[in-house]
């Protein structure tokens, strides 16, 4: 199996520079078998009501001092299908954080 991880990355772009980022990692894992791109950020709405606060605040900092912004999973979904990715899986298991797997 062959992946790259993006752990806290991508938050800090906006919605165009993360479609350019996923593009590059979509044509580097499908160069393999079995590859995958695995992302460890937040999905605002996905974890329990008691980290909500916590990520919405992350994001307001994200948009304070980036160009980035914590997403929904509308917002992930619509830059998967923009890279060109053909299935994802969230599993929020990282308390405000979750785990990501995208697949070519």
């Amino acid at each position: 199996m062959y992946l790259i991880l993006l752990q806290f990355v991508l938050h800090n772009w906006s919605d165009e520079d993360c479609v350019r980022i996923l593009r590059r990692a979509k044509e580097a894992v499908s160069t393999r078998e079995q590859g995958k791109v695995v992302i460890i950020d937040t999905v605002i709405g996905s974890a329990s009501k008691q980290t909500f606060e916590a990520q919405l605040l992350m994001d307001l900092a994200m948009m304070m001092l980036t160009t980035g912004e914590e997403r929904v999973e509308e917002k992930w979904h619509r830059m998967f299908l923009d890279a060109g990715f053909s299935q994802y899986k969230i599993s929020p298991v990282l308390g405000c954080r979750s785990l990501i797997e995208v697949y070519p």
